[in-house]
C-alpha cells in the first residue's frame, strides 16, 4: 500500500521545525564550547533548571489541552442552545 502524500504546507512546517532544531542545537553547542568551565562548575544548577523547564513545558501543554477541550465544550453547548432558539423572522 503506498504512503499517503503529505500536504505541501505540512511538509514545509516539518522542514522549518527541523531547521529550527538544527539552529538551536548548533547555538547550544557553541555556547557549551565557549562556557565549558562554567557548565562543569554549575552542572547541578543547570540540571535542575532543565528539569524545571521541562516541567513548565509539560504544564503549559496540559493547560492548553484543558483550555482547548473546555472551549470545544462551550462551543457545543452554545451551538445546541442557539439551534433551539426560534427564528427572528416571522412566519
Amino acid at each position: 500500500m503506498p504512503a499517503l502524500p503529505i500536504a505541501p504546507r505540512v511538509q514545509r512546517i516539518r522542514w522549518l521545525a527541523l531547521g529550527d532544531t538544527l539552529t538551536i542545537g548548533m547555538g547550544l553547542g557553541y555556547l557549551a564550547h565557549q562556557y565549558r568551565e562554567a557548565l562543569v562548575a554549575n552542572s547541578v544548577a543547570i540540571g535542575l533548571g532543565a528539569v524545571a523547564a521541562a516541567g513548565a513545558g509539560l504544564l503549559l501543554r496540559a493547560s492548553v489541552r484543558v483550555l482547548r477541550r473546555a472551549g470545544l465544550r462551550i462551543d457545543a453547548i452554545l451551538t445546541d442552545e442557539l439551534d433551539d432558539r426560534p427564528s427572528p423572522r416571522p412566519r
